[in-house]
């Protein structure tokens, strides 16, 4: 059925890129996108089977909006991805919502909409707007993107104008995720993240609150901004699939509880052709197993600092530096050294180098490497033969728009 479906998904793509890229049907502007990448790793995998080259590594979309009346437009977004484990083409609704825009200041949103998180997680599926293959995995990661990028919910927003100051632009949100399918990227890191397999038999989404201030300061091309949510996560029934110990057996069920508040503090500076940014993002977890006592938590931390240039119409290149702290109390990785395991997955240090190559305004090459050191975003699963602290990650991707 899946694969039926992404037939008919290619299909609905291909005929509208035959009628005419950047299409309008009587009144209906249509655009879409279709990539194919490739990931390779020296050592570990990451993002997939990547020590082997894979080329599960794509995405497309097609988008359908129309102006109802002057102030009310709709729209929705097919969106199908691979990714490792995580997508497999599976076709659904990626954002479908009326935006009723009543004046600057004010506007309401309803629907199934893409949720603030720093600078660029509501466009992070368009990318022919931005220089990198991956953005900076320690604020935007990829594993969990399909649950972290969007809620069913209502929404207000506006812009207001500060004259002489600039403007000040705000999102506010209330819902719940969209549901998770069986290969969600949040159901793989349940799953692959634990040291001993784990069965997700049935999974809650809980609600959250999501909010964004930005300010355009006077001076051109230079904005700071803040994102936060709080979500009661989900409430999740997990089997441990093998024995942990003669007291717990396998096939247990356990009743999970998570809950976390993220921040991210934003800021970012386009001068004619360069383009600087930097993000901090600043997060609060708590776990709660019925199995367990007392009630667990931890606080993470990730930063990079970013800058692009543009030289030509043709060609940009781009680089950045980003850390990830899952624990930001253990930064050098003492308690892992109490448990046995190296240090090394206390943390990921990501130097990227990226070059961006514009053929016309359809389509784009993008090459991009990147030396790591620390394995903290990488599954146990993944590399039953254990992690190598620096190792070094190759992407490409060939993207065509319309």
């Amino acid at each position: 059925m899946k694969r039926r479906s992404f037939i008919i998904f290619v299909f609905i793509l291909f005929a509208a890129v035959v009628q005419g890229q950047s299409a309008e049907f009587e009144g209906i502007d249509i655009h879409g996108f279709i990539s194919q990448g490739y990931l390779y790793s020296n050592k570990n995998n990451y993002l997939g089977e990547s020590e082997k080259g894979s080329f599960q590594f794509n995405e497309m979309g097609i988008n359908f909006s129309k102006d109802m009346t002057e102030n009310l437009r709709i729209g929705m977004q097919f969106f199908s991805r691979d990714l490792g484990e995580t997508g497999n083409n599976t076709v659904e609704i990626d954002w479908a919502y009326g935006d009723y825009h009543w004046q600057d200041w004010l506007g309401f949103r309803a629907g199934l909409m893409k949720m603030p998180h720093g600078l660029y997680n509501e466009t992070r599926d368009i990318d022919m707007l931005r220089t990198w293959i991956l953005l900076p995995q320690s604020v935007y990661n990829e594993t969990t993107r399909d649950y972290y990028t969007r809620l069913w919910g209502i929404g207000a927003y506006g812009e207001i104008d500060l004259k002489s100051s600039g403007s000040l632009s705000y999102r506010a949100l209330i819902g719940t995720y969209a549901p998770n399918p069986d290969n969600s990227g949040l159901i793989q890191s349940i799953r692959d993240g634990s040291p001993f397999p784990l069965e997700v038999t049935d999974f809650d989404n809980g609600i959250q609150y999501s909010g964004s201030l930005q300010w355009r300061s006077p001076f051109k091309g230079f904005r700071l901004g803040i994102t936060s949510y709080k979500q009661n996560a989900f409430n999740a029934t997990i089997r441990n699939l093998v024995p942990l110990s003669k007291f717990v057996p396998a096939g247990l069920a356990w009743q999970v509880d998570i809950e976390n508040w993220a921040t991210v503090f934003s800021a970012e500076y386009i001068q004619k052709k360069l383009t600087i940014a930097a993000e901090y993002r600043y997060r609060e977890n708590s776990y709660y197993a019925n199995l367990l006592s007392p009630e667990i938590s931890w606080k993470s931390e990730a930063y990079y600092l970013s800058a692009a240039y543009r030289f030509t119409d043709f060609f940009e290149i781009g680089s950045y530096y980003s850390i990830a702290y899952p624990d930001k109390d253990d930064r050098d990785g003492d308690r892992f050294k109490a448990k046995g395991q190296p240090d090394f997955r206390a943390w990921q240090k990501d130097f990227s180098v990226t070059a961006r190559f514009d053929f016309n305004q359809y389509w784009l090459f993008k090459i991009e490497g990147h030396l790591m050191n620390g394995v903290g975003d990488l599954f146990i699963q993944d590399n039953p033969n254990g992690f190598e602290k620096n190792w070094y990650l190759l992407a490409a991707k060939v993207t065509f728009n319309f």
